[in-house]
């Protein structure tokens, strides 16, 4: 394998569909050496939570003039040429939160990819972690910056550079690039009643409808629904 992109991102949350992505970080590797980067923040329509501020370091006031996921994604796709991707956690979490926002944009999104996570669970199952940081710390790798995209995807393209010279002959099979298999679930948008129901509580309870409710699926405007519920009571009519 040649040529490869490593790639890490930030999120809102861990869930693929409702969380979004505010940053994307990658690196073009190209016979071993960086032959290009990627580094963007991005601006969600979500308002970055303190937990998440807290692991990243992005706030809200860093992304509110970064370009829209409907401008990045365009570009990190034609960055990313038709390259396997590596990534660590990569098949479970990055793949299929850049494939559904891909996706929700028009653009197909099928990658072959290499999991330095799934590499380092099955050839250093005696450490007393596979976490990024820790296994940075391992290898002596530098990682100052840990939780920003860019940073990340760096020290991952270090740390499988690690991880192929001491393990790939052993096997072989690890490093290869497979198929990352994964379906985007189907969103169904919410209900006119849903909404209406929704734009009435809030307005019943004096609360100001979240930034772009208007896009809220069905399964998301419900639970939203049943939070205020549970945070303010039933609409009394």
């Amino acid at each position: 394998m040649n040529k490869y992109v490593v790639v890490d991102i930030e999120t809102t949350g861990a869930h693929p569909v409702q969380s979004e992505i505010i940053e994307i970080g990658a690196v073009y590797i190209e016979e071993g050496q960086v032959k290009k980067i990627f580094n963007e923040l991005v601006r969600p329509t979500q308002i970055i939570s303190d937990y998440i501020i807290s692991i990243t370091g992005i706030t809200n006031e860093m992304v509110a003039d970064a370009p829209p996921i409907e401008e990045v994604m365009p570009r990190f796709i034609d960055f990313c040429e038709d390259v396997p991707l590596i990534g660590h956690n990569i098949i479970l979490f990055d793949y299929r939160m850049l494939k559904t926002k891909a996706t929700a944009l028009g653009f197909t999104f099928e990658k072959m990819g290499v999991d330095t996570l799934v590499i380092s669970r099955k050839m250093l199952a005696h450490l007393p972690s596979r976490k990024l940081g820790d296994l940075c710390e391992h290898y002596a790798i530098s990682l100052e910056n840990a939780h920003r995209a860019y940073h990340d995807a760096f020290a991952t393209y270090e740390l499988f550079e690690k991880l192929r010279n001491e393990f790939e002959k052993k096997e072989a099979k690890l490093f290869l690039p497979e198929r990352m298999k994964w379906e985007v679930p189907k969103i169904e948008p919410m209900t006119k009643k849903q909404k209406n129901y929704l734009e009435s509580l809030c307005k019943g309870h004096g609360l100001v409808l979240p930034q772009g409710y208007e896009n809220l699926s069905k399964s998301e405007c419900s639970k939203l629904i049943d939070k205020i519920i549970v945070g303010h009571g039933k609409l009394i009519r």
